[in-house]
């Protein structure tokens, strides 16, 4: 019996392939004015005249066999083709909020663990290279040591990966925002689509969850969200930032919207952005 693999990917790359139809051994007839599907009879057939037309299958067990295992795999990458982009954004962002907790975690382990033998080490990444270059070590924090190194490349290639893939799905949000916030923004509202449609007061407080708590408690309503993270707004002097988050709520609403809609990167974005900002702050958009 044929490799249902290889079928598959025959199938799949082939524009105009055969229409597969299983219950049936009478060729298909074309579908009229279909810009999918070829225009003459002899480029679509069922699936059985096809499988023993090219010798894939010798016996109706065989082919019985192989049509459940083809379908199979091809309903699989039908799914993995549909997956939009921004859910793996999302994936990717949440892994992020749960490896950096992770790392500081077993970070402030190990260096607890390594003040027994140096005192007054501050923790960070040089410093675990350090202390893999220590023989007094035991074996365990050694490779304690190791694991932490080989976490902070993996969270590295994780913020490449969603700067790359947050530029490519949503050039212009990723211009205005960063890629870390654009891809942050796109996972609280549940994808690009949602956060397109999402109104700009809105997408200003998105992230602000705790805030809006102590708001219904009696507290003073938010003026920002997880944007707080952008420079331009918590840089700002405070009694500025809620103006300032306003507007940039309001230029990323008209991003989020041009990347799901029409999908061209708009260049005088952030010059638009800048003209609406006090002179400081316009100045300081322009040089992100």
């Amino acid at each position: 019996m044929a490799n249902p693999d290889a079928i598959v990917s025959m199938l799949l790359d082939r524009d105009s392939g055969p229409v597969m139809q299983a219950s049936t051994t009478k060729p298909l007839t074309p579908v009229k004015n279909s810009p999918s599907r070829a225009s003459t009879p002899e480029a679509l057939t069922d699936i059985r005249t096809f499988f023993f037309g090219e010798g894939f299958v010798n016996s109706e067990d065989e082919y019985r066999a192989l049509l459940h295992e083809v379908t199979i795999r091809l309903a699989r990458e039908e799914v993995l083709r549909s997956a939009r982009g921004d859910e793996e954004i999302i994936h990717a962002i949440k892994m992020l909020d749960d490896l950096n907790p992770t790392l500081n975690l077993l970070s402030e382990h190990l260096f607890e663990w390594y003040s027994m033998y140096e005192e007054e080490v501050l923790p960070s990444e040089e410093a675990v290279r350090e202390i893999l270059t220590r023989r007094e070590i035991p074996p365990a924090m050694r490779t304690l040591a190791q694991n932490l190194t080989d976490l902070y490349e993996s969270r590295r290639t994780l913020i490449e990966y969603i700067q790359d893939e947050t530029t490519l799905i949503a050039p212009n949000l990723a211009n205005l925002a960063g890629g870390l916030l654009a891809a942050r923004l796109i996972s609280i509202a549940g994808g690009l689509g949602k956060l397109a449609r999402m109104p700009a007061s809105r997408l200003q407080i998105l992230g602000a969850n705790r805030a809006m708590f102590r708001h219904l408690r009696g507290a003073a309503p938010p003026k920002h969200g997880v944007i707080f993270q952008h420079p331009l707004v918590h840089a700002s002097p405070r009694r500025l930032r809620g103006k300032i988050a306003r507007k940039f709520a309001s230029k990323l609403t008209i991003a989020a919207r041009i990347d799901y809609y029409s999908g061209e990167v708009r260049e005088g974005l952030a010059e638009s952005l800048a003209d609406s900002l006090p002179n400081r702050a316009g100045n300081f958009i322009l040089k992100c």
